[in-house]
């Protein structure tokens, strides 16, 4: 049997470092695909963070970083594909690196999807920054994923609680619950809550690393509106995240 595969493989996302930035590209698979046909916000999401991600990790060598919030806008759900995410960084500190992240449907003459702010806070690692070589190209196999919730691991929980298992192809290089897994669980949760409405805005605070799981998603939905308190509940459930998400009426 063949290890699980890491959310980029899961999501399809490739990445390289172009014209000063970071340039990802998604497609749009079935798995991936919401209602009206696109990307589930979900999935984009997850890219956003990864591929602003990247841009920030890299204006901060010799240092790394991790991301501490996600400020997200999704103007449309219906996508052609493949989604293209530029992500150029704004602003570089000591202390925190934030980048931009601009999305467009190549397959529709480069229509604007959506647009992103990422937040993140430079670290000295141990073991140094990520091994690579400049310019930096990241592009995982693709993985076979009948169910995106299934590769990775989130189902229902009690209620209004959707909970993640923290497999190990869920963790980054730093042992904790990768970004972009965070925040398709914090979408998946928000839509639950909203009856299957797919969200279209989310503020998403990191405020701890996950690290043992499962982790649970914890939600209260609001006249369109839902806040999702995120929490490590092997880790004396400690809260680890934090989110807003507006919701498609």
């Amino acid at each position: 049997m063949n290890p699980p595969a890491r959310i980029d493989s899961v999501i399809g996302l490739r990445r390289e470092e172009l014209n000063g930035g970071v340039v990802g590209h998604v497609p749009i698979a079935a798995h991936t695909r919401n209602a009206c046909g696109g990307l589930r916000s979900g999935v984009l999401l997850g890219a956003i963070d990864a591929t602003g991600g990247l841009a920030c990790g890299l204006a901060s060598l010799p240092a790394w970083t991790v991301s501490t919030s996600l400020m997200a806008v999704i103007a449309r759900q219906d996508h052609i594909g493949p989604l293209r995410l530029e992500a150029q960084v704004q602003r570089v500190s000591r202390a925190r690196v934030v980048a931009s992240v601009d999305i467009r449907d190549e397959g529709a003459r480069d229509t604007p999807v959506a647009h992103a702010i990422l937040t993140t806070a430079v670290l000295d690692p141990a073991a140094g920054p990520p091994p690579f070589v400049r310019p930096v190209r990241v592009e995982p196999p693709p993985a076979e994923v009948p169910v995106l919730e299934d590769a990775l691991c989130i189902a229902p929980g009690h209620g209004p609680t959707t909970t993640l298992q923290l497999e190990e192809h869920l963790r980054n290089r730093w042992g904790i619950l990768h970004g972009g897994a965070m925040a398709v669980l914090v979408d998946v949760a928000a839509e639950r809550a909203a009856h299957g409405q797919a969200v279209a805005r989310m503020v998403l605070h990191f405020l701890a690393p996950a690290r043992q799981g499962p982790v649970e998603a914890r939600c209260e939905a609001r006249d369109g509106n839902v806040i999702v308190s995120v929490h490590d509940a092997g880790h004396d459930d400690r809260q680890v995240a934090l989110a807003a998400a507006t919701v498609v009426r």
